[in-house]
């Protein structure tokens, strides 16, 4: 093969041409013509004992150049699918793709310095990721997903979707998890993601809020990996690359829903694979572990409608629902001990302790509450209060619409700004604040304070003025150091 490359290169062929003569690879053919004698001749001398795969060379070069970071279990899966007759087994083939590997380009090994933490059941690592799907169109698309790997028995599974991940996807994502393993592991690690923690000092953690909750509400504790160093989760970031690498790279995917469906088939694959660390598959250790784990319930949604006062029927006792859902359909979950509500884009508007007692009424104080009407009654007093005032009605208007949701406060604000300064300019100031770019009660009140400060500075100055019979300055550049002696001698 090399004479045959080098003879077609001096006839003046190009590399396409030669490849296409010899029924090669580009790739191939560059490897030869690159070649000294030397090198050659001893790629020859350790050809010389035939390898199996020396069959499917072209198909495994082709593969390689085009997706250079292609697994080798993968390659040897597509390779056996097209070349059944080699039986060569998966160990010799990963050792004879390294080989081919190391002519096309140096790889590089990332080491791990892993969590030591074995026990079944204790702990499960989580981390996100994304990559770019090819379609059979030109226009691929970004996936985000979320890995789940139990520590000891190595148990997989992932949760994908088609836009970055907020803390409502990161919970719902849990939750599927939580689905699929059947059980809850007592700890959770995670990296620094905004999703679980908000800020970290001195190792000192400030959990998001939310998703805090959601942990102390199924009774799992979060745990944070020391920051810029996620291999301390190791477990998990390798199989964020087997995700990318062996399952999404190479392949084409229609749409977020093929991706799910085949992603099973690719969980069963996987979990019932021997493990290379453990020698065991991660299904039959995870038989062992769950029995140590915290079993999850999945609790069916059931339809209720709320009566004309708001309450709906659960079990012999009475549950309050939001004001605005009185005689409305309503969805409700029973989750251990809690009776979760929901509207029916499956919303949690309520949440309740399940009652032990019957024939109970269990209502929420703040369901009862027409919030649009203290609003509105905000609305009108502010407007009585500052009705003399040039565009007040404007000013107010303006104050709800760009805070509606937490316009009530800023009603409030607003008349306790206004009674602690009644006696200022308010038509400056509302004319000042109307030309924020947003109005806000606090922003109001920076420009009181701002008001004030320049009022002072002017009767302090004014004052310093009368003080000096001489000619009238305003500023302490222009004053000579009698005028401070002066001031001074006639205090």
């Amino acid at each position: 093969m090399y004479h045959s490359v080098k003879m077609l290169e001096s006839q003046g062929m190009s590399q396409r041409e030669i490849a296409k003569t010899l029924s090669k690879s580009k790739t191939t053919v560059n490897k030869y013509l690159n070649l000294n004698s030397e090198k050659a001749e001893k790629i020859l001398l350790s050809k010389s004992r035939f390898s199996e795969f020396e069959i499917a060379y072209d198909f495994i070069m082709e593969k390689l150049d085009k997706y250079p970071q292609i697994r080798s279990s993968k390659l040897y899966r597509l390779m056996k699918n097209n070349y059944p007759e080699i039986t060569s087994k998966h160990r010799a083939f990963r050792n004879y793709v390294r080989k081919l590997r190391s002519e096309i380009t140096p790889t590089r090994k990332r080491y791990y310095q892993p969590i030591i933490n074995d026990k079944p059941g204790n702990q499960i690592q989580v981390d996100p990721g994304e990559f770019v799907v090819n379609r059979h169109t030109k226009s691929n698309y970004k996936v985000y997903f979320v890995v789940f790997v139990s520590s000891y028995s190595r148990k997989k599974y992932v949760h994908f979707q088609t836009r970055p991940y907020n803390t409502i996807d990161f919970i719902k994502a849990h939750l599927e998890a939580f689905q699929y393993y059947g059980a809850l592991a007592k700890e959770y690690i995670y990296d620094q993601t905004k999703l679980v923690v908000i800020k970290e000092d001195y190792r000192e953690v400030w959990f998001n809020e939310k998703f805090h909750k959601f942990a102390l509400q199924y009774g799992f504790e979060p745990r944070v990996c020391e920051g810029y160093d996620p291999e301390s989760k190791g477990k998990v970031e390798r199989v964020v690359r087997e995700v990318k690498e062996d399952f999404l790279y190479g392949e084409f995917y229609k749409d977020i829903e093929d991706i799910r469906s085949r992603s099973l088939l690719w969980f069963d694959r996987i979990n019932n694979e021997r493990h290379s660390t453990t020698g065991i598959e991660p299904d039959v250790l995870f038989t062992e572990e769950l029995i140590t784990m915290k079993p999850w319930y999945i609790s069916s949604v059931e339809n209720r409608k709320s009566d004309k006062v708001g309450l709906i029927s659960y079990k012999g006792n009475k549950y309050s629902v939001p004001l605005e859902y009185q005689s409305r359909g309503v969805f409700i979950r029973p989750e251990e001990n809690n009776l979760i509500i929901m509207n029916k884009d499956k919303e949690i508007i309520a949440q309740h302790r399940i009652s032990d007692s019957k024939n109970q009424i269990v209502r929420n104080n703040n369901h009862y509450r027409d919030f649009s009407k203290v609003l509105d009654k905000l609305e009108i007093e502010c407007k009585t209060v500052l009705c003399r005032y040039h565009n007040s009605t404007a000013f107010i208007e303006r104050l709800i619409s760009e805070n509606p949701k937490i316009a009530r406060d800023q009603l409030r604000g607003l008349l306790k700004i206004y009674k602690n300064n009644n006696d200022m300019d308010w038509d400056f100031i509302i004319t000042k604040s109307m030309e924020l770019i947003q109005l806000r009660a606090s922003r109001i009140e920076s420009i009181i304070k701002e008001t004030k400060k320049k009022q002072l500075l002017q009767e302090i100055e004014l004052s310093a003025a009368t003080c000096y019979s001489g000619k009238i300055v305003t500023s302490s550049i222009q004053r000579s150091e009698d005028f401070y002696m002066k001031v001074c001698y006639d205090k």
